[in-house]
């Protein structure tokens, strides 16, 4: 639900303004009644963060998506924007419960609108991360992942295309691939199906309120940043479809991303890096250069396993910061396009 975290754990009459950062399944209206529910919390928060690999310490409340500062706790204060800061990662926009697919589907879709971008918490079982992960890191262990290569006009409108090399590695998951690898990513598949539903589930609101027509998906793309292998592996600030901005290229369909985060525990973007970073220029259209992107304000992402990161394919800038840490940073994404 966007602005909302449910009612609170402690006086259940009052909305939620923060998860409980260690488990990030409770809410609270603040900080007084997160104090006042410690004690008997504590218990079920520490196995939590166990099963998880968390650290144990004292509760806080989650950063989400701007904070302010009432006893030494962060809450949301939901009157003021709600766009990131550069190192400040942004909370849930989006979190999803139960069958209220229409809902949740229609809250994305409002802050598509409004900024470009969405932030969701899916909602899987923590074996289900787990599963993804390990799959992810099976594959990686087995050199299953290849060479990654981005590419421009060597001028403006050319079809001369010139190809680097990224600091990630990826994976494509091709219905070839999936069946030749079947039994070393039977969660990462049904991860891609269930990325898929949840796009083909904004389809229809997509096209009847903002006149975006999708008719086809890319194949799953795992990728992996290694901090350990590549020290400080990052994507500078880029479009995926950037026919509307300088380079001049031809219009690819992609209108829609969906990225879905792989990690093992927490992730600090302050302590670890890697954070996605979005330009929250105007939606409706893309900024014709990087540098007028980044006059905008910056919404900064947290890859933890479990968010989603919805946004336009051919209108956002983002990036991936720079990993200051030997984590290795796993995500599958997937485009869908109008052609």
């Amino acid at each position: 639900m966007t602005g909302s975290l449910g009612t609170c754990r402690v006086c259940s009459q009052r909305e939620a303004l923060a998860l409980c950062s260690r488990c990030r399944e409770v809410g609270y209206c603040g900080p007084d009644c997160q104090r006042e529910d410690w004690p008997s919390h504590k218990a079920s928060c520490n196995q939590a963060t166990k099963l998880l690999g968390k650290p144990t310490g004292p509760v806080a409340a989650t950063p989400s998506p701007v904070q302010c500062e009432t006893g030494g706790l962060h809450v949301v204060s939901p009157s003021k924007s709600l766009s990131g800061t550069p190192g400040t990662p942004a909370g849930f926009d989006v979190v999803l419960h139960g069958q209220r697919s229409i809902e949740n589907a229609q809250m994305v879709i409002d802050k598509l609108k409004e900024r470009g971008v969405c932030v969701v918490k899916a909602g899987a079982d923590r074996s289900f991360q787990r599963a993804v992960h390990m799959e992810s890191e099976a594959l990686r262990s087995s050199r299953k992942f290849g060479e990654a290569k981005k590419g421009q006009p060597v001028v403006p409108g050319s079809d001369q295309i010139r190809f680097d090399a990224r600091d990630d590695k990826v994976v494509w998951l091709s219905s070839s691939w999936i069946e030749a690898n079947e039994k070393k990513a039977r969660a990462l598949k049904v991860l891609d199906d269930q990325l898929a539903d949840f796009g083909w589930g904004l389809k229809q609101m997509l096209e009847d309120q903002l006149g975006l027509t999708l008719s086809k998906r890319s194949p799953g793309m795992l990728s992996c940043y290694d901090g350990g292998a590549v020290p400080g592996a990052k994507y500078d600030f880029h479009i995926d479809n950037p026919y509307q901005t300088q380079m001049e290229v031809p219009d690819d369909g992609r209108r829609l991303t969906l990225i879905y985060y792989i990690s093992d525990g927490q992730w600090d973007v302050q302590k670890d890096g890697g954070g996605l970073q979005v330009c929250l220029s105007d939606p409706r259209r893309a900024p014709r250069t990087t540098a007028e992107a980044k006059t905008s304000e910056l919404l900064t992402v947290a890859p933890e396993c479990d968010t989603i990161v919805a946004f336009f394919s051919h209108t956002m800038y983002h990036a991936v910061l720079p990993l200051s840490s030997s984590r290795r940073r796993f995500a599958l994404s997937t485009w869908f396009s109008c052609k």
